[in-house]
């Protein structure tokens, strides 16, 4: 099963819907968007891809804050591994994010537990305003790291063998 292909976004609009429904009466809750704007679209869209489903993603719903700092978005993470290449969510986050150009910065919370902010940028501008897209942010790294640096991989690499 492929996760690209789901409507994460359309899922959280009818989860948050019932959810306000559910918890209406409580006075502490602070009803939830059953309309996401466009960003807020991306990142649930983003958020399923790499949570293996958006219904699956380990998400604290109730503490989600819809418009952080303004113009963000904060979704408390429950799960403390994210990892490159097997079980890849870090690298899909990473690259997602690079790809819809939105700020991502992963925080600790307590143990186990990360916040994720997101902020959309533009193509253009500032440090503030400006994200590359995966291929603005690979030629830069092929800028920053020569192909002859030492910690390029080479075939022969073994984990634990002295240099």
């Amino acid at each position: 099963m492929s996760y690209n292909h789901m409507d994460h976004a359309g899922w959280a609009e009818e989860n948050n819907k019932a959810a306000n429904q559910v918890y209406a009466n409580r006075r502490a809750y602070k009803p939830a968007p059953e309309k996401l704007t466009r960003f807020q679209a991306k990142v649930m869209d983003i958020l399923g891809m790499v949570g293996g489903g958006i219904y699956n993603a380990p998400i604290n719903w109730q503490k989600v804050v819809w418009s952080f700092g303004g113009r963000g978005m904060s979704v408390p993470w429950r799960d403390g591994r994210m990892a490159t290449f097997d079980f890849y969510a870090l690298t899909n986050l990473i690259l997602l994010c690079h790809e819809a150009r939105i700020r991502c910065e992963v925080r600790a919370k307590s143990a186990g537990h990360f916040e994720l902010t997101f902020f959309q940028r533009s193509h253009e501008g500032g440090l503030g305003s400006r994200h590359p897209n995966i291929d603005e942010a690979v030629a830069a790294f092929r800028e920053y790291l020569p192909a002859d640096h030492p910690i390029v991989y080479r075939p022969g690499d073994v984990q634990g063998e002295a240099r």
